[in-house]
């Protein structure tokens, strides 16, 4: 299967070079490597220039946005523009192992019906040494090779696996809308969203990517800590895109999902509805009346418990930093 390479990159230079490194020696090298810049000011595009000046690299492109278009938008032009029947994702500051596209693509030989794949992976800092402990994923190390179900179910209102770890087949694009989703959700869970509606989304519990943890990660959990201090607006904007997006999928999935999946899905709309609601309003009776959304709630951080969330709410209305 010809295979290609969307990489995202925004004011990356930092650690470009070492991922791009790391994807030009893949065991099995990709077909086609798109590095799409959105805007970059720190001479990303000028280290990129001379990489690709120093290497053969055929099938490998520099794409420049005329303007800056978000993270999200950034990867939705490089998905258009893709030729490979497979899609693997990369952010600008991690590192592959070398046989990550070998035996992801192995796993999609064999599996017809997996239409979207993530591996695992581990941590490293700044200057490439492990994190064990570092707190910023809730998946296991598991690394036996066994392949494991992602359900709908579990991606309903949560974006747990990250884009960085993930490639899918070129033919998701049929159902992607470009919805933006850039404040809470993102492109990775709506692709594997797509992926579990249509086929099978799974997990390779292979250790096959060092994600690169340095405080200053495009990534939605840096955003939300970002954000803790009241940032109201941003969660509104974080809701209204999750219910447009969950509203898609639902409509997609009418006849394609079981029906306990599709009362979940209209029952997490009602309760971001009543979330954006309060947070517009204001009223302490309407964040009250939420509790008796409390499994809803519970599904955005698989780990933390509703409470968290939901007194969240509470503090983003009326601007408490809670975190204090």
């Amino acid at each position: 299967m010809k295979c290609s390479v969307v990489l995202a990159a925004y004011n990356g230079a930092a650690y470009l070079e070492a991922q791009l490194e790391s994807i030009r020696t893949q065991t099995r090298p990709p077909d086609e490597v798109l590095l799409c810049d959105d805007g970059s000011t720190d001479g990303t595009v000028d280290l990129v220039r001379a990489y690709l000046a120093r290497h053969d690299l055929p099938g490998w492109q520099l794409i420049c946005n005329p303007v800056n278009v978000g993270y999200c938008r950034n990867f939705y032009g490089g998905i258009d523009r893709a030729s490979g029947e497979v899609i693997f994702l990369s952010d600008q500051d991690d590192v592959w192992l070398p046989e990550k596209i070998e035996k992801m693509l192995a796993v999609l030989e064999r599996q017809p019906d997996v239409l979207a794949l993530s591996s695992r992976y581990d941590v490293i800092d700044s200057d490439g040494e492990p994190l064990p402990d570092s707190g910023v994923t809730y998946l296991s190390a598991k690394d036996d090779g066994s392949l494991e179900p992602i359900s709908v179910d579990s991606l309903i209102g949560c974006s747990y696996v990250r884009g960085f770890s993930m490639c899918f087949r070129a033919s998701l694009r049929r159902d992607m809308r470009h919805i933006d989703l850039q404040s809470m959700l993102s492109h990775d869970w709506y692709l594997c969203m797509l992926a579990a509606i249509n086929g099978r989304c799974c997990f390779l519990n292979h250790i096959l990517t060092h994600y690169r943890y340095h405080g200053d990660n495009v990534s939605l959990s840096a955003m939300s800590r970002r954000t803790l201090l009241g940032d109201r607006e941003q969660r509104k904007q974080g809701l209204r895109e999750s219910i447009e997006a969950h509203r898609y999928l639902l409509e997609l999935a009418a006849d394609r999902i079981p029906a306990a999946e599709r009362r979940a899905f209209a029952r997490q709309i009602a309760c971001e509805e009543g979330r954006l609601r309060f947070l517009e309003g204001k009223n302490p009776f309407r964040w009250l009346g939420l509790l008796r959304y409390r499994d809803c709630y519970a599904r955005y951080y698989k780990f933390a418990g509703w409470r968290r969330v939901w007194l969240g709410d509470f503090c983003y209305a009326y601007g408490i930093n809670w975190k204090k």
